[in-house]
Parts: structure tokens; sequence; C-alpha cells
């Protein structure tokens, strides 16, 4: 199973507040604007191999104890929803939770 992500970009917007809550997989690269450096203006990842911790939601979520990933994906993906809300994105870039019944 894999986490099912749209590309939306909205949490590589959120670097510099990841930044000033100092969780514990340091600090990501701002551009200064709060956006992630390594974003590029296609909302992909200029780093996408060999990205960061926090940024590897599988590897996350088996770092943090999470045994069933699905679960925690369902938890991110509705975090995920919540940015998609609050930075005013298209709503296609919600992903369905029920596409992971199907994986």
């Amino acid at each position: 199973m894999e986490f099912l992500c749209s590309g939306c970009g909205a949490c590589c917007r959120r670097i510099g507040e990841i930044n000033k809550a100092q969780l514990s997989f340091g600090k990501l690269p701002d551009r200064g604007d709060g956006v992630c450096a390594n974003l590029n203006k296609d909302n992909s990842c200029s780093v996408y191999e060999n990205r960061p911790l926090i940024c590897r939601v599988k590897d996350l979520g088996k770092a943090q104890g999470y045994t069933d990933l699905k679960q925690w994906y369902i938890l991110n993906t509705k975090s995920c929803h919540a940015l998609i809300d609050e930075d005013g994105l298209d709503p296609k870039y919600k992903v369905d939770i029920k596409e992971y019944d199907l994986q």
C-alpha cells in the first residue's frame, strides 16, 4: 500500500510552520517565504529521491511506530484535505479516502 499524493504542494508551502514547530526531524530548506526551497514551479520536488524523512509519509509513519499504514495514510490524507482548504486550492486535489480500500 502506498500513500496517495495528489501533488498539490500544500505541505511544501508550510515548511516555515514546520521549522517553527522544532520537530525532531531537522530543519527543512526554506526559500525565505515559508515555502520549501526544493519545491519546483510545477509542485514537483527537486530532491524527491533523497527527500528528508518528514517528506516520506510511509517511512515517517514507521518511524513514529504506526503499524497500520492504512490508518496513517488516512490520517495524513485528512490533513492534506485541511491544507488544501486552507490554501484555497482546487478540491480536485483531494484524494478520495475510499481509494485506500482499493489498494
